[in-house]
Order: C-alpha cells, then structure tokens, then sequence
C-alpha cells in the first residue's frame, strides 16, 4: 500500500466519521457514496479515463436526494429519486462548495497523477538495466579490469587510465548513454515533487474534503425553505415538459396510423 493509498483511506474514514458525527440521519445511505468517491480517486491516480469533474458531479447527485429526503424533510415528497437528483446543479443548494471541491481535487489529484506516472517510468528504466546481462566480449574486458591496478585504485601506473570507463561503456552500450537523460529526470521529479505543495497538495486537500462536504451539507440545511419550493417549481416543469413531448409522439403516431389506413 502506497502513502498515498492511506492518505485515501484516512480521508474515506475521516468523511465516514464527520457525517456519524454532524449528520447521523445520512450515514446509511451515503457511506457507498463516499466509498466510490475514494475508489474513483483512487483509481484517477493510477490513470483510469475518469474525470475529477464526473466523479464530483456523480457524488452530489447522489449525496442530494438523501439530503433533501432526511435532512429537508422531503422524506414524505411524492417526487421519484430521479427528480429530486436532477435538482442540485439547478438549485446551487451546496452553495459554492461543489465547485471548489472538484477545483483542488483536480489539481492535485492531476499532480499526484502526473507524479505516480514519472515514478513508474524511472522503475521501469531501473527494472530494464538492472536485468542487463555481459557478452562474452565484455565478461572478458570485465575479467581483465582486475588485473588493472588503476581500476582497483592504484593510480600510480599510468598504463591503463580510461580502461576502466572504455570498458564500462562497452558493455553497457546504449544504457551508458542514457545518464544524461536519467540525471534530467531526476531534476524533473524532484521539480515536480516540490511542486506538489498548497492546492497542489495531495494530502492537505483530502484532509481538508470532510470539513468542506460537512460546509456544503450545512449550506443545504440553511436553504430548506427556499429549496422545498424551487424543488416543486423543477418538479412541476419536468413533468409538464414529460407530458408535452407524450402528447406530441401519440399524435405522430396517430397521425402515421391515419395515412397508413388511408392508403
């Protein structure tokens, strides 16, 4: 388990704990919520084709029907789930919070991203190099080094100075050329990792998640009036809207049924 895996685990749990704890009426139905939260970040981090945005988005349209259900007093509401879901982006009943959630998440879940994805590299290269086997060639040049008294650090004798590089260069062949490159990207990791600091911080973004959901909950909980009605309002035009676009495809259809018995 990587640090960043329990810097996920603990903000999962720290949510989990904050919504026991300020909103007890939710924690049944949105513990799955804040779980796949977690996962899809989890899974960001490692390079699935996910956006913070989307799995932002996807957990207030899940987190609103509960609150609106066990927080507003919607519990006894004839509205299906589908309609009171669609309500939250409408209604800005989280305030601005949503929003500047999914900002740092995206930041610095980018960053962490970008990071995990540099470090795999830099593996992959050391996996490749530490596998190299010797010709025959180069495992006789290597036999020969120990002979050399400069290379054992004698440096007195002048007859073999540079054996020892020409014959590391030898056999290392291409990976001898790949040091340059290799010292640049260690300055570019450690760039990136000092980088990785304020919004662009990992873990002082998820650590600060739960005070920042529990804001955006309280948000919800002061607008209870306001919302009840807009919430009837949204309502009342989806279903006019519904019944329009009914009444226009079964008169298409009897329109269709018409021409087909006339001919």
């Amino acid at each position: 388990m990587t640090a960043f895996d329990l810097v996920l685990r603990h903000g999962r749990n720290s949510t989990l704990t904050m919504l026991k704890s300020e909103f007890p009426g939710l924690l049944p139905g949105a513990q799955s919520s804040v779980g796949q939260l977690f996962l899809d970040m989890s899974l960001y981090i490692l390079g699935s084709d996910s956006t913070v945005d989307h799995m932002g988005a996807a957990f207030f349209s899940k987190l609103f029907p509960l609150t609106y259900r066990r927080l507003l007093g919607g519990g006894a509401s004839s509205l299906s789930e589908e309609c009171v879901r669609g309500v939250w982006k409408d209604s800005g009943v989280f305030g601005p919070y949503p929003k500047l959630i999914m900002t740092r998440l995206s930041r610095s879940l980018l960053a962490t991203r970008v990071f995990l994805q540099a470090l795999n590299l830099g593996i992959e290269v050391v996996n490749t190099t530490d596998h190299l086997r010797p010709s025959r060639d180069c495992s006789r040049a290597l036999l020969r080094l120990w002979y050399c008294p400069h290379c054992q650090g004698m440096l007195g004798p002048p007859a073999c100075r540079g054996f020892c590089q020409t014959v590391m260069q030898g056999c290392l062949g291409g990976a001898a050329e790949v040091q340059p490159h290799w010292r640049s990207y260690i300055d570019g990791l450690g760039k990136l990792t000092s980088g990785m600091r304020g919004e662009q911080d990992m873990e002082a973004v998820i650590l600060r998640l739960p005070s920042m959901i529990k804001l955006a909950l309280k948000q919800a909980v002061n607008a209870r009036s306001r919302l009840s009605v807009l919430v009837s309002i949204i309502h009342q035009h989806t279903l006019v809207s519904f019944q329009t676009e009914i009444g226009t495809k079964l008169r298409s259809e009897e329109e269709t049924t018409d021409a087909a018995t006339f001919l």
